[in-house]
């Protein structure tokens, strides 16, 4: 193979470089070093990280996006044998917490405690928040689980007793030990209703992005209400009202990003407000039915109705040990450790990577990766690009683009041409994808040009010719999306074999139980195959497939897609009883139907919206 013209290479000045990405955001959000750094590092260290001096493990990459109100879901995650053999240990730890295995959980906590160097701060902080949540399940005495979260705290907020947080930078996760610490000390004279309320403004005020802001300003509403609710003399027609309005903050920020945390609690509470203030109006119906409705859905898919712990916030996504990358890479490619090698670095250098016995100096592995199609970064956000200015317009366009508003989307894709490199294979493969996709849409291109388009979107970082002949896939998200859209086109055997490639890909995690690290794709490239193989006649592994995935997302406080299974599951049911002659129960029906309505109007899918309420017309 002649490596310089089969391999797309991406210009070395194109990678994201988390030092360039901090400082501008950093700038951007006039943020002092003083404020960053505080109770993390020292402010020459930090320095020395921005101009890309020192290196930096991936907790504190994501705590320091945390405190600059940047989400880590946004990301998918390539890292080295330090960072993933400790992210291993915390997976597991959080697994274990989840699944209520206390036991099992301090064990792993204890281990996890004697690996991690006696300076890992970030590491010992988790630790003793998990320690904290198993004591919780142990019911244990409130003064030893406060004890635990006010070290945890004082680990990188040292001034916790008189925090002005009006001069403060803090990560959800620090607001999350914050807020826990207020709560087991409200005994000692503090005023947790004042602090709740202090914080929820933090919240509303900073910095943070939607995803951030959402996974714990409904965690901060509802201790507040519960507080409030505990004590009779506190609900006055004023508190009610004010309580009414914090409720009603916290579930629309649920609404703005199909997430579901405390969204069960918060709705119990508002319709007990509505109850007293103005029972039988159309906010309190809608409230109690879609509380109901959640109430089933977890009770018939065996999830836990409310929220038990944080683990939550802790949770990481699309997570790759960077060695494993490669082997995997060079593989689907058909390339001995010494073809991808030659004029680059000794054979033995790879190898020592990919058996994860050491590190490869970066120079090395951005070229090893650009042989490969990818460029090299070890948080990917689907495009390669340092503005965060482009990321936001990308947020903004998904949006459009799942309420067909497609004028809106070719705007923002114009606004994004101008700002990207276009000579970066990643770059391009989303910009042709994402044209086609829209032409699809609007019916302007036929199946077979859909299926070509696709494939030059796919070739800009992947040799299509022999992805079927690994015994192991990497695909990066863009890729799964273009091969997810092409499938669309393709017919037979061909469109079989696809599925199932990515049914693979995703079948190792299920088997782990680690489908919740990766659920975000997992909904998205599953419904649609779940959908294909309904339209070839294999409606029970469809519906199969829908039900797993909707227990996954319930699992992972995730509603954006459940109203898209649920219609998918009874259109199955529909199609074969009409194979056998019969005729679905039209009660059944239109109460699914409601469902479907219910739960996108809830999600403010105004598309998905009005096709369940036209299918409700008609039937």
């Amino acid at each position: 193979m002649q490596m310089n013209k089969d391999f797309q290479k991406a210009p070395l000045e194109s990678d994201q470089d988390f030092a360039n990405f901090l400082q501008r955001v950093r700038k951007e959000r006039d943020i002092h070093f003083e404020q960053l750094a505080e109770g993390l590092m020292s402010i020459s260290q930090l320095s020395r990280i921005e101009k890309g001096q020192r290196p930096v493990h991936k907790n504190m990459r994501d705590r320091l996006l945390g405190r600059l109100g940047i989400a880590s879901d946004l990301y998918e995650n390539l890292l080295d044998i330090d960072d993933y053999r400790a992210w291993e240990c915390q997976r597991n730890i959080l697994l274990a917490v989840e699944q209520r295995e206390t036991q099992k959980a301090q064990r792993l906590i204890a281990e996890y405690e004697r690996k991690m160097s006696s300076n890992s701060k970030l590491k010992q902080q988790f630790c003793l928040v998990m320690k904290a949540e198993a004591l919780k399940q142990q019911n244990a005495d409130s003064v030893e689980i406060g004890a635990c979260y006010e070290k945890a705290v004082k680990m990188t907020v040292p001034k916790i007793e008189d925090l002005c947080l009006a001069k403060s930078l803090l990560s959800i996760q620090e607001i999350n030990m914050v807020l826990e610490y207020e709560f087991y000390t409200k005994d000692k004279g503090r005023n947790f209703l004042e602090k709740s309320r202090a914080l929820m403004a933090f919240v509303e005020n900073t910095v943070y992005d939607e995803l951030s802001k959402v996974k714990i300003y409904p965690k901060i509403a509802y201790y507040y209400l519960r507080e409030v609710f505990s004590d009779q003399s506190r609900q006055t027609a004023g508190a009610l009202n004010e309580s009414l309005r914090i409720c009603n903050q916290a579930i629309e920020m649920l609404r703005d990003t199909g997430r579901a945390f405390y969204l069960l609690e918060l709705l119990e509470v508002k319709c007990k407000i509505l109850e007293i203030i103005e029972e039988g109006t159309d906010e309190y119906r809608e409230s109690r039915e879609l509380e109901n409705l959640l109430r089933k859905l977890y009770e018939e898919y065996g999830i836990p109705a409310y929220m038990q712990d944080c683990v939550y916030l802790y949770r990481q996504r699309w997570i790759f040990y960077i060695g494993d990358v490669l082997r995997i890479r060079r593989k689907m490619y058909g390339l001995t450790q010494e073809e991808l090698c030659k004029g680059i670095c000794a054979t033995k250098t790879l190898r020592r990577t990919e058996k994860m016995e050491r590190n490869m100096h970066q120079d090395l592995l951005k070229t090893l990766m650009r042989r490969l199609g990818l460029s090299k970064e070890y948080q990917r956000a689907r495009l390669v690009t340092n503005d965060r200015e482009v990321l936001k317009l990308r947020d903004e366009l998904l949006i459009c683009r799942n309420n067909h508003d497609i004028a809106r989307c070719r705007d923002i894709l114009n606004l994004m041409k101008e700002k990207l490199l276009l000579e970066i294979p990643e770059n391009q493969q989303y910009i042709i994808e994402l044209e086609t996709s829209l032409d699809w849409m609007e019916n302007k291109i036929t199946k077979e040009e859909l299926v070509i388009r696709e494939e030059k979107a796919l070739k800009c970082t992947l040799d299509i010719d022999k992805l079927f002949l690994a015994d192991e896939i990497y695909l990066t998200e863009m890729e799964m999306s273009c091969i997810r859209k092409m499938i669309q086109g393709i017919e037979g055997e061909k469109k079989r074999r696809y599925i199932n490639l990515l049914w693979r890909f995703f079948d190792c995690y299920e088997k782990k139980y680690v489908l919740s690290d990766y659920i975000a794709m997992y909904e998205f490239v599953m419904i649609r195959m779940a959908s294909e193989l309904a339209n070839m006649g294999e409606f029970n592994i469809a519906t199969d497939i829908d039900n797993k995935i909707l227990k996954e997302s319930l699992k992972c406080n995730r509603v954006w897609a459940v109203s898209n299974i649920l219609y998918d599951i009874l259109w199955n049911d529909k199609e074969q009883k009409e194979q056998s002659g019969q005729d679905l129960e039209k009660e059944k029906m239109t109460e699914r139907l409601k469902q479907c309505i219910l739960l996108s109007h809830f999600c403010k899918q105004t598309f998905e919206e009005k096709f369940y309420n036209n299918k409700l017309y008609q039937e």
